[in-house]
């Protein structure tokens, strides 16, 4: 057992002392060290707290014995979770460049091939529009109102309907009729 593990006992027994003397020790730490790898203040008083929060759950093991530094084992937590989020960064940095590839590529397509499937899909909205039209308004409203996110409950209030099941059988019902009018159009 390591000395620091009085740092263990101290979030085991929720010291605030202990606990603000890991704080003291450690945070400046974590701090100089996001902020020297690409990182800001704020950035790193996150990480430091996400460390934190998996030292407490290590400590809240009664099996758990620190046997290195306090100081150590939380500067691996804090770099793999600084690590982990700027690897997080870089992939939504990614797909944002590569969805502005797709885009581009789009713009420079043939503008007749463009057009053409805007048409098209306005004319497939117009038939579910026109087979939606023919449902009943029961089936109209309901839809709507779970479209729009509505409660079942709500709506179960709304339409008068005995039961949140009757409501789901009924939309499911609604929901299939509204595919065949569809597919016959």
């Amino acid at each position: 057992m390591h000395p620091d593990h009085q740092y263990i006992e101290a979030l085991r027994q929720n010291d605030p002392r202990g606990i603000r003397k890991i704080y003291d020790l450690y945070s400046t730490q974590a701090i100089r060290w996001v902020t020297n790898n690409n990182g800001t203040t704020d950035d790193a008083r996150d990480v430091f707290q996400e460390a934190l929060i998996v030292l407490y759950e290590k400590a809240s093991d009664p099996a758990f014995v620190l046997t290195c530094p306090l100081g150590a084992l939380l500067h691996v937590i804090w770099s793999r979770k600084w690590i982990n989020r700027i690897r997080s960064k870089n992939k939504e940095s990614e797909v944002r460049k590569s969805e502005g590839r797709r885009y581009d590529l789009e713009v420079g397509d043939d503008v007749l091939v463009v057009a053409e499937d805007a048409l098209a899909q306005t004319k497939e909205q117009e038939r579910l529009s026109r087979a939606f039209e023919q449902l009943s308004e029961l089936c109209r409203r309901m839809l709507s109102m779970l479209c729009e996110g509505m409660e079942a409950k709500a709506v179960v209030l709304e339409l008068e309907l005995n039961s949140v099941d009757t409501l789901y059988r009924r939309k499911n019902a609604c929901t299939q009729r509204w595919r065949t009018l569809f597919l016959e159009s």
